[in-house]
């Protein structure tokens, strides 16, 4: 039987088969037209995107570190991409605005005492000098609505900037930066899911179960939430890296603390300097 070759109606490029080898483009034949192929695609994406995505949902919670593990030595077909998973969760994230995560009010960025408090408050003065119409409550207010989804937008730097540190205490295992932004995905995959989901779904519960009685509660919560995201950090180092067990615990030591300043500081003051200029 001949094969006959087909132009591609995107590049130009002349193929044979179903799909250019040049920029993927399908073939569109009759039966792509029929109304029922227009509900049985729409039949496999959800399929489709169910299944890898509670495939990929159900590694990162039972197997710490598979998902990386596989993903940067070529098993990829069963799992969603760790950034396509992470930017579902942000999607995710972005539709609760009642869930605040790492966003917080003005007077919140001026209190960074021996960061970069100073330097927030000297920058609001000099705004509210170069602007008498505006009030400093009319500047927290029109700030904290600017900030309320940059904030859950600027996640996205935590990635490369908790990929840096584990490049350089893994290098010796992953040398590739490429791997270890793929495990940063998966590690900061958990920790919005965990810490800016769950917990404040939790949390909620919680207050209107018990009202204001509550406080001791929430902070057994919280101990529990970090304890939680600590376990997995140490399981997915050792899975992903491959590093017995004491180095596994000096490397999440080390990254705590890299990792607190990149969340808590780093992060919270770009954020501070990308909303100010949004004004």
């Amino acid at each position: 039987m001949k094969v006959s070759n087909v132009s591609c109606v995107n590049c130009g490029q002349v193929f044979t088969g179903n799909y250019c080898n040049r920029c993927g483009e399908k073939v569109l034949h009759d039966h792509d037209r029929y109304i029922g192929h227009f509900f049985e695609e729409a039949f496999h994406f959800i399929t489709h995107f169910d299944g890898k995505f509670f495939t990929t949902l159900k590694t990162i919670l039972t197997r710490p570190g598979k998902l990386s593990f596989d993903f940067c030595r070529g098993v990829r077909r069963p799992y969603f991409r760790p950034l396509s998973f992470f930017l579902m969760l942000v999607v995710i994230y972005l539709l609760f605005p009642a869930f605040s995560g790492l966003n917080m009010p003005l007077s919140g960025h001026m209190g960074q005492n021996g960061t970069y408090g100073g330097y927030a408050t000297s920058r609001v003065e000099r705004y509210l000098q170069s602007h008498p119409e505006v009030t400093k409550q009319i500047l927290s207010d029109t700030f904290a609505k600017k900030s309320a989804t940059t904030s859950k937008l600027l996640l996205f730097i935590i990635i490369p900037l908790t990929a840096l540190p584990l490049w350089l205490l893994g290098y010796r295992k992953r040398p590739w930066y490429y791997d270890n932004l793929v495990f940063a995905t998966e590690l900061n995959s958990f920790f919005i899911l965990l810490n800016f989901l769950v917990f404040p779904a939790l949390l909620n519960a919680l207050h209107f179960v018990l009202g204001g009685a509550g406080s001791m509660a929430d902070l057994v919560l919280t101990i529990l939430v970090y304890a939680v995201i600590l376990l997995f950090s140490f399981r997915a180092i050792t899975r992903f890296y491959q590093f017995p067990w004491p180095i596994s615990l000096l490397l999440l030591l080390v990254l705590i603390v890299v990792q607190t300043f990149i969340v808590y500081v780093l992060y919270k003051f770009v954020l501070f300097l990308t909303v100010f200029a949004l004004l």
